[in-house]
């Protein structure tokens, strides 16, 4: 009996500790405007430099974060958005946040002409374990320019969110759209932020 439960106490450590690096997964508190929670992103994020913050009003009313890394070898961008009805709940379950995603991923995929089109490589909730965001991998070409993208949509804090990672397609990739994922979320879950 004794030895069961050493056992036990040693898987339920192993549990504990499995998830250390992963963000933790409460909720981010609720703001009253998305420049509020724009507020809470970083300077940094994966090997992405943060950029100036910038008004918006398409596809709807908010903020844009631009982000990119050395050089301007890849280029990203947060959004953060007034829903259009009610508060969405944090993460990429809510029907708001289902209806953008599919647009988002639709219109990448229509693309803006002939000649800039993306296809779906991969699909999924980031970051593991604790997601804030539905995400789609794409790859496709602008021109004759071989291209990736990592577009995401999410909500936290009462917000709308969008993201998005691009860059030209090569190995070893200019840059890393998880971690940016990662530390982005990070962000916006800590405390006291």
């Amino acid at each position: 009996m004794r030895k069961l439960s050493l056992l036990m106490l040693a898987g339920l450590a192993a549990c504990a500790t499995e998830g250390a690096d992963a963000p933790a997964a409460g909720p981010v508190p609720v703001v009253s405007a998305p420049q509020r929670l724009a507020e809470r992103l970083p300077a940094q994020a994966g090997s992405f430099q943060r950029g100036t913050t910038a008004n918006i009003d398409q596809p709807l009313p908010g903020v844009e974060v631009p982000y990119a890394t050395a050089g301007r070898t890849a280029a990203g961008f947060v959004q953060v958005l007034r829903p259009p009805s009610v508060a969405p709940p944090d993460g990429p379950g809510s029907l708001v946040v289902q209806e953008e995603y599919q647009r988002v991923v639709a219109a990448a995929q229509r693309g803006s002409g002939p000649h800039r089109r993306l296809r779906l490589v991969q699909e999924s909730d980031q970051p593991p374990g604790a997601p804030l965001f539905r995400c789609a991998d794409l790859e496709g070409a602008y021109g004759r320019t071989a291209v990736t993208s990592t577009t995401c949509v999410g909500a936290a804090g009462g917000q709308l969110l969008r993201l998005r990672v691009s860059m030209p397609r090569r190995d070893p990739p200019a840059a890393d759209p998880r971690a940016f994922i990662q530390d982005i979320t990070a962000a916006l879950r800590a405390p006291g932020g």
